[in-house]
C-alpha cells in the first residue's frame, strides 16, 4: 500500500482520518464526475488535475525522485515498483512511465520529479 513510500499523501474535499495519525488533505473539489466515453470510465480530469495542483503548490514531490499516483481501489506494492524503478532514470524533461497503451489511465501513474 501507499504507506510502505518514503512519504504518502491522502486527499479528499474534508478531513478525514484513513488510518491512526494519517489525515487527508484538502482539495477544492467535490469529487464528484460523471461516467462516459467509450469505456464508460469516471471522466474525472478536472478532479484529477485540481490535485495535481495540490500536488504541486505543497512541493514534497520535490524532495524525492518518484511520485506515484494510486487510486484508493489499486493494489500497490511499494517494493515492486522500487525494483522496476531501477531500470530507468530521469529526463530532462522527466520521464512518465505509462501502465497503459492508450495514455494516461488507470490505477496506478509514476512520474519523475522533472
Amino acid at each position: 500500500s501507499i504507506f510502505d513510500c518514503d512519504e504518502y499523501v491522502t486527499y479528499s474535499n474534508k478531513v478525514l482520518e484513513v488510518a491512526p495519525g494519517v489525515r487527508t488533505v484538502i482539495v477544492d473539489s467535490s469529487l464528484q464526475c460523471v461516467k462516459g466515453g467509450e469505456f464508460k470510465t469516471a471522466l474525472n480530469t478536472d478532479i484529477f488535475l485540481t490535485v495535481w495542483d495540490k500536488v504541486i503548490s505543497d512541493g514534497h514531490f520535490l524532495l524525492h525522485d518518484w511520485t506515484v499516483k494510486v487510486d484508493p481501489d489499486a493494489v500497490f506494492f511499494p517494493g515492486r515498483l522500487r525494483t522496476v524503478l531501477e531500470a530507468y532514470s530521469e529526463s530532462v524533461n522527466g520521464t512518465y512511465l505509462n501502465n497503459c497503451p492508450m495514455g494516461m489511465h488507470g490505477p496506478l501513474e509514476v512520474f519523475s520529479r522533472n
